[in-house]
């Protein structure tokens, strides 16, 4: 009989369907989070197998693992050599290592080679089977600054080891958000199909202003351009983010994008951006304003005013990506309203081939379940040169699909 655990398993992806992940846990206050980063883990498919270190096992009671997870929690080595089935075997055994949360003393004893508890021998002997290996630290900030700590991380940074950076707060080093924590061990297994590539990608609304308060704008949410981001940086990629004034964050994981607020300044941070460096792919997600007021008042306008605004053509962002960087392969949205399929692909396809672009994404955003603001789109993926694509889903499937369609053009 299944555990009724299973049930959530592939909920929210398959980005680790058949994966096998040792979930470490240490004696941190954190560690009574880690049942749901176990639980976050299942959701994107993978199978999880708790170990608990002695001290980490007085924290929270082992059988909250088995509960949120099927799986009976490694508390010790017995005889099933757990660690060699685990971590010594080049098949069957655990696709990663995650260590969350991970404390000062655990990092030194597995930098030194120390391997006393289930924890640091499980590790030790994955390190040794090239296993990759996520570390989550979490501790009081003075401690993350001894020199010893700093030495032994860069040890294992040497290694290969990965450390998802903790929140700092209150002085302490906390655990950082559970989906930054899955973000990075999916990066780690998932795909490498754009390992050694760059991708700039633009997201969200911009705000074309009036006057000192009101704008012209769009509901554009930057989910689009998010799930994308997201998905390249997942299979490898290196990723800068431009994104407009959207109430989303993005990705945390990802790192620091860039916000701009104006369709001028997403035109300024992309032509700089593709100046400085070479980017494999630019991706324009972004809900750009096509228009402009010609003047922009620098004062709050009177409610009892009669109000005409004379607008201007802004700038267009996709013709200049290709005269910059020509290298570049360029990926274009195209967002029309009632159109047919027929339509739709006649108009896409025209922008792409004026914007001398390689493959354009095309989409009704008339309904209201679709396009702006929602989780799902119903989009048309037409390449320059290949197979066009009718595609429904959820936006972080859909962003699978294109970057599938934008991999086989080359």
């Amino acid at each position: 009989m299944s555990h009724p655990s299973n049930t959530i398993i592939g909920t929210e992806g398959d980005e680790l369907k058949d994966k096998v992940i040792i979930h470490c846990i240490t004696s941190s206050i954190s560690c009574f989070l880690a049942p749901q980063i176990s639980r976050k883990l299942m959701r994107h498919g993978a199978k999880v197998i708790p170990v608990l270190s002695p001290e980490a096992a007085k924290f929270v009671d082992p059988m909250i693992f088995e509960w949120a997870t099927g799986e009976v929690p490694i508390l010790e080595i017995k005889g099933k050599v757990e660690h060699v089935k685990y971590a010594g075997l080049k098949e069957g055994g655990a696709d990663l290592i995650l260590i969350a949360p991970i404390t000062a003393n655990s990092i030194s004893k597995i930098a030194n080679g120390i391997m006393d508890t289930t924890v640091t021998l499980m590790t030790g002997t994955a390190l040794g089977n090239k296993i990759p290996v996520i570390m989550v630290p979490t501790m009081h900030e003075v401690m993350m600054h001894n020199p010893v700590i700093e030495e032994n991380i860069d040890k294992l940074n040497k290694m290969g080891v990965v450390f998802v950076h903790p929140r700092v707060e209150e002085e302490k080093a906390k655990i950082p958000e559970n989906d930054e924590i899955v973000d990075f061990c999916i990066r780690e297994i998932y795909s490498n199909s754009l390992k050694g590539k760059k991708v700039l990608i633009t997201a969200g609304p911009t705000r074309a202003y009036i006057d000192g308060i009101r704008f012209i704008s769009n509901p554009s949410s930057g989910k689009m351009g998010y799930a994308l981001a997201l998905e390249s940086w997942w299979r490898g990629a290196e990723v800068k983010l431009i994104y407009g004034s959207t109430l989303l964050h993005p990705p945390k994981a990802i790192g620091n994008g860039v916000k701009v607020e104006s369709a001028s300044e997403m035109y300024d941070q992309v032509m700089k951006a593709l100046k400085e460096d070479q980017y494999d792919y630019v991706i324009l997600a972004a809900a750009m304003n096509d228009f402009e007021p010609e003047e922009v008042r620098n004062e709050k306008i009177s409610s009892a005013s009669d109000l005409e605004i004379k607008l201007k053509p802004t700038i267009k962002l996709a013709d200049a990506v290709k005269e910059t960087s020509p290298i570049s392969q360029l990926i274009l949205f195209k967002a029309e309203y009632k159109k047919s399929d027929e339509e739709l692909k006649e108009i896409a396809t025209k922008r792409m081939q004026n914007a001398n672009a390689d493959l354009i994404v095309a989409n009704d955003v008339s309904k209201k379940q679709y396009g702006f603001e929602s989780d799902l789109n119903k989009v048309l993926i037409i390449p320059f040169d290949g197979e066009l694509q009718k595609k429904e889903g959820t936006k972080l499937q859909i962003a699978k699909w294109i970057l599938d369609a934008v991999e086989k053009m080359e």
